[in-house]
């Protein structure tokens, strides 16, 4: 937004001598002035000015903003400064634009973190702003570092505010923490039934109220475990989410086999039911066309029960 000064109360110049004048010729006018400093300069608003150039007429706007100053204050200052330029019409104007240093929203959180723990708050805690878009502009000359000023800290509420400093620059900021916990997460997706491996994950910290009851925290859970549903990348992993791999699919030939006596007895059966390894199913012999039940203890292999011999008897 274009901020009007009431300019006439900064102008600086005052009437000089023959010998101070500007040099022979018209001055120029800028019509868009870029500064560095606090001061704009009748060498930054005219060219042509001679040794009248460093004169100081108005102070200059804030760090990262701009003025307009109109046809009617540009013609006071050459008069009153002896130089020689008029406007050519009403329109007449320049645009006087202050450079500045942006300190963004993660330099500004940075410190606050910095700050917060030596007041006591949680190590590895989220700080959040009020606004997000919040930050500060400074001159381009300002060596200070960023200081944080009347900080108050809530521990039982976990809310915060201070003041950030640089320099004569000032900006208030309040928020909230938020403790963190480190989960493990998916580099990649994976599809339903396919397992986990270690190489799969990796580590991150995410707010602990924005996380699942049955999330997982520990890497080791999720190695060799397979998806339930399709995993996707960096999002939480939760128990519901995962299977061990099936070792035997519904519809599958199996082997069937009985230790009795000293002896492995076996068959061929047909499962009906899916299972994991440790998993009791239901299979059919596919010769006597008889159900047992049994444990998987390998893929497509399943250990029947004492009753097995009369199920997979011929």
């Amino acid at each position: 937004m274009i901020k009007r000064f009431v300019l006439s109360l900064f102008v600086l110049g005052a009437c000089v001598s023959g010998a101070g004048a500007a040099a022979a010729g018209a001055a120029l006018l800028r019509s868009h002035v870029l500064v560095d400093g606090p001061m704009v300069t009748l060498g930054d608003l005219f060219d042509n000015v001679g040794d009248r150039a460093d004169a100081q007429v108005l102070r200059a706007p804030p760090p990262g903003t701009h003025i307009t100053v109109d046809s009617d204050w540009l013609a006071h200052v050459a008069l009153v400064n002896n130089v020689s330029w008029k406007p050519r019409d009403l329109f007449d104007e320049a645009v006087i634009e202050r450079t500045g240093l942006t300190i963004g929203h993660d330099q500004i959180v940075g410190a606050l973190v910095q700050a917060l723990e030596e007041r006591g708050a949680p190590a590895d805690s989220t700080v959040e702003l009020e606004s997000r878009t919040q930050q500060m502009v400074v001159a381009t000359d300002q060596s200070a570092k960023l200081a944080v000023r009347d900080l108050f800290y809530d521990r039982a509420a976990n809310r915060f505010s201070a003041t950030m400093a640089v320099g004569d620059a000032r900006l208030m900021v309040a928020g909230r923490l938020y403790p963190t916990t480190e989960i493990p997460v998916l580099t990649h997706a994976v599809p339903r039934g396919e397992t986990v491996q270690a190489q799969d994950i990796t580590m991150i910290r995410m707010r602990q109220d924005q996380l699942r009851p049955a999330t997982i925290t520990d890497a080791g859970a999720l190695v060799g475990m397979a998806a339930k549903v399709p995993l996707r990348v960096n999002v939480p992993v939760s128990e519901g989410d995962l299977q061990r791999p099936l070792a035997v699919n519904r519809g599958a030939l199996v082997t069937l086999v009985l230790n009795f006596h000293g002896m492995a007895l076996t068959a061929q059966g047909r499962s009906i039911d899916q299972g994991s390894l440790g998993d009791t199913i239901r299979v059919t012999n596919t010769h006597s066309n008889l159900t047992v039940e049994g444990v998987v203890d390998g893929t497509n292999r399943v250990r029947v029960t004492i009753t097995g011999p009369v199920a997979m008897a011929n």
